[in-house]
Protein backbone atom coordinates (compact mmCIF):
# COMPACT_ATOMS: atom_id res chain seq x y z
CA UNK A 1 0.00 0.00 0.00
CA UNK A 2 2.84 2.38 0.85
CA UNK A 3 4.55 1.65 -2.46
CA UNK A 4 1.36 2.40 -4.41
CA UNK A 5 0.89 5.69 -2.58
CA UNK A 6 4.49 6.70 -3.30
CA UNK A 7 4.08 5.87 -7.00
CA UNK A 8 0.87 7.91 -7.17
CA UNK A 9 2.60 10.87 -5.52
CA UNK A 10 5.48 10.72 -7.99
CA UNK A 11 3.08 10.53 -10.95
CA UNK A 12 1.07 13.52 -9.65
CA UNK A 13 4.26 15.48 -9.07
CA UNK A 14 5.38 14.82 -12.65
CA UNK A 15 1.98 15.87 -14.01
CA UNK A 16 1.91 19.11 -12.03
CA UNK A 17 5.52 19.91 -12.98
CA UNK A 18 4.28 20.24 -16.58
CA UNK A 19 2.06 23.16 -15.53
CA UNK A 20 4.91 25.57 -14.82
CA UNK A 21 5.06 28.54 -17.17
CA UNK A 22 8.14 30.28 -18.54
CA UNK A 23 8.62 33.75 -17.01
CA UNK A 24 9.38 36.58 -19.44
CA UNK A 25 11.30 39.68 -18.46
CA UNK A 26 10.83 42.69 -20.69
CA UNK A 27 14.10 44.46 -21.42
CA UNK A 28 14.71 47.70 -19.52
CA UNK A 29 15.37 50.85 -21.56
CA UNK A 30 17.55 52.80 -19.17
CA UNK A 31 20.21 54.87 -20.97
CA UNK A 32 18.86 53.97 -24.42
CA UNK A 33 18.63 56.82 -26.90
CA UNK A 34 15.82 56.57 -29.45
CA UNK A 35 13.85 58.84 -31.78
CA UNK A 36 10.52 59.34 -29.98
CA UNK A 37 8.98 61.06 -33.02
CA UNK A 38 9.03 57.97 -35.25
CA UNK A 39 7.22 55.32 -33.23
CA UNK A 40 5.17 52.58 -34.82
CA UNK A 41 2.91 49.89 -33.39
CA UNK A 42 4.20 46.31 -33.31
CA UNK A 43 2.49 43.16 -32.07
CA UNK A 44 3.04 39.54 -31.21
CA UNK A 45 0.61 36.74 -30.50
CA UNK A 46 0.93 33.15 -29.30
CA UNK A 47 -1.68 30.55 -28.40
CA UNK A 48 -1.86 27.17 -26.74
CA UNK A 49 -4.50 24.55 -26.05
CA UNK A 50 -5.40 22.63 -22.93
CA UNK A 51 -7.10 19.31 -23.66
CA UNK A 52 -9.82 18.36 -21.19
CA UNK A 53 -8.53 21.08 -18.80
CA UNK A 54 -5.63 18.77 -17.96
CA UNK A 55 -3.14 18.26 -20.83
CA UNK A 56 -1.31 21.49 -21.84
CA UNK A 57 -0.18 21.86 -25.46
CA UNK A 58 2.10 24.87 -26.13
CA UNK A 59 0.58 26.70 -23.14
CA UNK A 60 3.57 27.23 -20.86
CA UNK A 61 5.79 29.20 -23.25
CA UNK A 62 3.19 31.36 -24.99
CA UNK A 63 4.40 34.60 -23.32
CA UNK A 64 7.93 33.88 -24.48
CA UNK A 65 6.77 33.11 -28.03
CA UNK A 66 4.58 36.23 -28.17
CA UNK A 67 7.45 38.43 -26.94
CA UNK A 68 9.84 36.91 -29.49
CA UNK A 69 7.30 37.63 -32.25
CA UNK A 70 6.90 41.19 -30.95
CA UNK A 71 10.68 41.79 -31.09
CA UNK A 72 10.84 40.22 -34.55
CA UNK A 73 8.05 42.52 -35.73
CA UNK A 74 9.99 45.52 -34.37
CA UNK A 75 13.14 44.47 -36.20
CA UNK A 76 16.80 45.20 -35.48
CA UNK A 77 17.70 48.76 -34.58
CA UNK A 78 14.44 49.42 -32.75
CA UNK A 79 13.61 49.54 -29.05
CA UNK A 80 10.22 48.42 -27.77
CA UNK A 81 8.26 50.41 -25.15
CA UNK A 82 4.75 50.65 -23.72
CA UNK A 83 4.00 46.94 -23.88
CA UNK A 84 0.34 46.02 -23.43
CA UNK A 85 -0.65 42.45 -22.56
CA UNK A 86 -4.04 40.97 -23.41
CA UNK A 87 -5.15 37.48 -22.44
CA UNK A 88 -8.00 35.61 -24.05
CA UNK A 89 -9.49 32.15 -24.08
CA UNK A 90 -12.14 30.22 -25.98
CA UNK A 91 -13.79 26.95 -25.22
CA UNK A 92 -13.28 24.15 -27.71
CA UNK A 93 -15.03 20.82 -27.96
CA UNK A 94 -12.34 18.95 -26.01
CA UNK A 95 -10.58 21.77 -24.16
CA UNK A 96 -9.72 25.45 -24.02
CA UNK A 97 -7.54 27.64 -26.24
CA UNK A 98 -5.54 30.33 -24.44
CA UNK A 99 -3.98 33.24 -26.35
CA UNK A 100 -1.60 36.02 -25.34
CA UNK A 101 -1.51 39.21 -27.42
CA UNK A 102 1.25 41.78 -26.93
CA UNK A 103 1.14 45.24 -28.50
CA UNK A 104 3.86 47.84 -28.12
CA UNK A 105 5.47 50.88 -29.69
CA UNK A 106 8.81 50.47 -31.49
CA UNK A 107 11.15 53.43 -31.83
CA UNK A 108 14.32 53.53 -33.96
CA UNK A 109 17.53 53.62 -31.96
CA UNK A 110 19.66 56.68 -32.59
CA UNK A 111 22.85 54.62 -32.35
CA UNK A 112 21.62 52.40 -35.20
CA UNK A 113 21.28 55.47 -37.42
CA UNK A 114 24.60 56.99 -36.33
CA UNK A 115 23.06 60.02 -34.62
CA UNK A 116 24.70 59.90 -31.19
Amino acid sequence: MKKTLTIMQVVLLMLFAGCVGTPVTFKSLTDVKYDATKGRTVSGCACGFQVLFFIPIKINDRYERAYAELLHDAGPGYCVTDINVREGWKYGFVGTAYCTDLKATAYPLLAARGEI
